[in-house]
């Protein structure tokens, strides 16, 4: 069993979690991910590791109040225990000494991409953040990012990114200083949609882009094929090939898109899974 330690709300719907997980966060890295079950009847769900500590075992992540699953788990106390927790999937991050790094994040990646820029930041890099959210209602992560990042600029407004993404804006004003304040690399930890863009806007001046894809999982292990996507004109599987990708050799968003909505009728906050629909897509 897998006990929770701490347990705390960041903003609606929007909790923090660490559990006793000690062989999970002897391995962890950046970028890489768990799936935890929450009782034997339980379906089996990804987060991806916002933190984790050696010391005492323990591994944190940040989930959204969705679904079944994740309402059942906002009900969940401190000493509670979780029935499984295997991780770390997926590859980690790639972490090297680039320069000026831009990171763009928003809902489940606020929190998932505090590892990979810490990691950044102890390579030198440079860091500037830009942060999603749609309103102060749904604001969390601010002052973490403050903290790790060099310059943190808040998009805020609109409808949370979705079919007006605020952190669009930043990111082309800081596209079109490049290369004269240039811009060695950006990561995209948010919605497909958002990723999309942001690949769309960096593409011309071939910043190299990478995103963290999230598709629909079931095992985890790359046997199930349900996380497929197509990089470079090739099958990939998120859990085991990801979930960091060159977002400018990830074809078909459309179909990721459709696959991300299957299940949109148990959704609560149905609106953050229709990027179909968004005006620039």
């Amino acid at each position: 069993m897998f006990t929770i330690v701490e347990k705390e709300e960041l903003a609606s719907s929007v909790h923090r979690m660490r559990v006793e997980a000690p062989l999970v966060a002897v391995k962890a890295q950046p970028g890489q991910f768990i799936i935890l079950i929450i009782d034997e009847k339980g379906e089996r769900v990804p987060f991806t590791l916002s933190d984790w500590n050696k010391d005492d075992g323990t591994v944190e992540f940040v989930f959204i109040e969705v679904g079944r699953t994740t309402r059942a788990l906002a009900q969940l106390k401190e000493g509670d225990n979780l029935a499984h927790l295997i991780g770390p999937l997926g590859r980690p991050s790639h972490i090297d000494s680039f320069g000026h790094v831009v990171c763009i994040v928003s809902g489940y990646g606020i929190a998932g991409m505090v590892p990979t820029i810490k990691a950044l930041k102890d390579k030198g890099n440079k860091i500037t953040t830009i942060l999603q959210v749609p309103d102060q209602k749904n604001l969390f992560g601010e002052e973490k990012l403050k903290e790790i990042s060099d310059e943190l600029i808040l998009a805020a407004g609109g409808d949370g990114g979705f079919t007006n993404p605020t952190a669009l804006k930043p990111l082309r004003k800081l596209v079109e200083r490049h290369p004269k304040e240039p811009i060695d690399r950006v990561i995209a930890m948010a919605s497909f949609c958002l990723m999309k863009l942001c690949c769309d806007i960096t593409r011309p001046k071939e910043i190299p882009t990478y995103v963290h894809l999230a598709p629909l999982m079931v095992d985890g292990t790359g046997m199930c094929g349900a996380c497929r996507c197509v990089v470079e004109g090739k099958n990939r599987f998120a859990c085991v090939h990801g979930p960091e990708f060159n977002g400018h050799l990830v074809q078909g968003w459309d179909v990721l898109m459709a696959r991300r909505c299957t299940y949109a009728d148990e959704i609560i906050g149905q609106q953050s899974f229709q990027c179909s629909s968004c005006s620039q897509w």
